[in-house]
């Protein structure tokens, strides 16, 4: 069976971990394929969004600890002396991270059962996060010695704050999913068995609004992080620019005029 699956139901493409028996262990090069399948969605223009989803009892465990004891292996031979091959490699896994976080289609992370270390690093590169209400998470890579490398240090306290951040880190405690609602690391809490559904229809009511204004509004909100407000609102102008001159916003006004749905074609 592949480790991958993918389906397309209507304007949602929905991608699920399908290691039930590893608990969803991610091999370092399973990003690699998480990161192209849904780089290749950008180019239907009948999707809108898409989902990342667990199969099994979690959604995933983290880090595949035979993935990392090969990158140890690599990392403790005498040619990484100095660090250098070290760091190109985890930049390289970063990037996979950072180019799911890029694209300009609303991804949701419909995480249940647990979600741990490098697999919360996933999550946190999406845009929409939800948790089954039994959902269980944490960071535990200062348990043995390491840190969360692949954005779990930097995007962590972007999102829930510094003195949060380093309370998950540095304790590698693991926390309720009541506990990510209330900080902030999730939008909202389900049971399980709606947790899906509820992902479902979140894409489904931001399909009926224009999709080039979805890209850019994701944008600006993700480069927008860490400048100053002058530049992130002439970010705003630039992109406005762009879309007033576009055929969606002349269908949007169009439609809204004679009280009908709009037919965006992303132009």
């Amino acid at each position: 069976m592949p480790e991958l699956l993918a389906e397309k139901k209507g304007p949602i493409y929905t991608l699920t971990l399908n290691r039930p028996e590893k608990r969803n262990a991610l091999p370092f090069e399973m990003l690699r394929e998480i990161c192209l399948e849904i780089e290749k969605q950008i180019i239907d223009p009948e999707i809108r969004g898409i989902i990342i989803k667990g199969k099994g009892k979690v959604f995933s465990a983290g880090v595949d600890f035979n993935s990392l004891g090969m990158l140890a292996g690599r990392f403790m031979a005498e040619h990484a002396a100095g660090g250098a091959s070290i760091r190109a490699d985890i930049h390289k896994f970063q990037q996979y991270l950072n180019r799911i976080e890029a694209i300009e289609l609303p991804i949701i992370c419909a995480m249940h059962g647990g979600v741990f270390g490098m697999a919360l690093e996933l999550a946190l590169a999406c845009d929409l996060r939800l948790m089954s209400d039994d959902c269980v998470w944490g960071l535990q890579e200062l348990q043995f010695g390491l840190i969360a490398d692949l954005g779990g240090t930097s995007r962590l306290h972007r999102t829930i704050g510094a003195a949060r951040a380093m309370e998950v880190l540095m304790t590698g405690r693991r926390y309720p999913s009541a506990k990510a609602l209330e900080w902030g690391l999730i939008s909202y809490l389900y049971p399980e068995d709606t947790l899906l559904a509820e992902a479902e229809k979140l894409i489904m009511d931001i399909s009926k609004t224009a999709p080039l204004a979805v890209g850019i509004t994701k944008k600006i909100i993700k480069r927008g992080e860490g400048v100053d407000l002058m530049t992130q609102l002439d970010m705003e102008v630039g992109y406005q620019s762009i879309l007033l001159r576009s055929e969606d916003f002349q269908e949007g006004i169009t439609a809204l005029m004679e009280k009908r749905a709009p037919v965006w074609k992303r132009k």
